[in-house]
């Protein structure tokens, strides 16, 4: 739990959203959000930085 919110507070991210998206992701049954950093590159699109 402290490993996810230090990466979500390191990328300038609500925590609480996150969790709130993570958990009801779970209840779902559908994809939870990633803890990998989003970039951006020059054509506007949005890629997982890896």
């Amino acid at each position: 739990m402290l490993t996810v919110v230090t990466s979500v507070q390191l990328q300038r991210r609500n925590v609480l959203e996150f969790m709130t998206l993570a958990v009801r992701a779970r209840r779902h049954g559908t994809p939870t959000p990633s803890l990998l950093p989003q970039t951006k590159i020059h054509n506007d699109q949005v890629i997982n930085a890896a």
